[in-house]
């Protein structure tokens, strides 16, 4: 009976104590993560933030900056053997750049969105005596009046782009004067002299106004480099403004190339006599033999 009860009591003690041992335990439960998000914005985020990307990114800007610097390098060859190969293109590029610089317009200075600049309309003449004023045909960039006796505006046609994009600066000839001699020749090849009479003046065909330009002609045609309007008698004949624009032009073009050839041919000169060490020997020699006094004789009678 002793062994039982010791038994017994073992058992009721294992009871008593399992509890409290578990109880003190500390039992830890595994957290569960937080799933990651995924979708588009977020791959597309963590793309951009990754160091592929901005490599790609600074070799195409890279690229992109060598393609439009070769296209206005080329752009500027192609203008510079233009204008050392005709003479017309070379003048229009400079009254180009003379229109810009003294344009009366300070608002004339958009050189992309161009319909923003002052617009230039026709005023046409119809057959019953009434005047109509056109829709724009092209915007002001810059005017002036040159010294052979020409009104010259720089203009940008509508619509009339390069590439679809960037607009070309036309340029725009009104002679202002009331005569005009031209070189022609007869049957027989000789050459004769005509003079056009009772052209009309500048001011009888353009009016500058505060915010247009109106041009008194049935339309404007391009001759060469240049537009020039194309006018209307009251009879309805063709007044023709392109032989007295391009005379006045071929003067301003001879009389530049003389200028640049006599200006050559001194600097040739004064290198050739610079290099002839006998002719400056001959001209240094001339130069002291005439500042040289001569002492008056003693023996001259006073």
């Amino acid at each position: 009976m002793g062994k039982e009860k010791k038994r017994l009591l073992a058992i009721i003690w294992l009871l008593i104590t399992i509890p409290l041992i578990f109880a003190e335990q500390v039992i830890q439960v595994p957290q569960e993560q937080t799933p990651k998000k995924s979708g588009l914005f977020s791959s597309t985020f963590s793309f951009f933030k990754s160091p592929i990307f901005w490599w790609v990114l600074i070799i195409v800007v890279v690229i992109i900056a060598i393609f439009v610097g070769i296209f206005f390098f080329v752009k500027w060859l192609v203008k510079y053997f233009k204008e050392r190969n005709d003479i017309f293109f070379k003048l229009k590029a400079e009254r180009i750049k003379l229109s810009k610089i003294q344009r009366r317009y300070p608002s004339s200075n958009h050189f992309l969105k161009v319909s923003k600049n002052v617009p230039i309309r026709l005023v046409r003449k119809e057959e019953n005596g009434h005047l109509t004023i056109t829709s724009p045909i092209a915007y002001h960039r810059g005017d002036y009046s040159s010294h052979e006796g020409n009104v010259i505006i720089a203009m940008n046609l509508k619509d009339n782009k390069k590439f679809f994009f960037f607009p070309i600066t036309s340029l725009l000839v009104i002679p202002n004067r009331e005569s005009v001699d031209v070189m022609q020749k007869d049957k027989n090849g000789k050459p004769v002299t005509m003079t056009i009479n009772n052209l009309p003046k500048a001011k009888d065909v353009i009016q500058f106004n505060d915010n247009e330009i109106l041009i008194y002609a049935e339309s404007l045609s391009n001759v060469g480099q240049f537009y020039v309007p194309v006018l209307k008698t009251k009879d309805g004949k063709i007044i023709d403004l392109s032989m007295p624009t391009f005379q006045t032009l071929k003067e301003v073009v001879l009389s530049a190339f003389l200028y640049e050839q006599t200006d050559e041919f001194s600097k040739l000169a004064k290198k050739s006599m610079d290099l002839n060490p006998n002719l400056r020997y001959q001209m240094k020699a001339g130069d002291s033999s005439q500042s040289v006094e001569i002492p008056q004789s003693s023996n001259q009678p006073h």
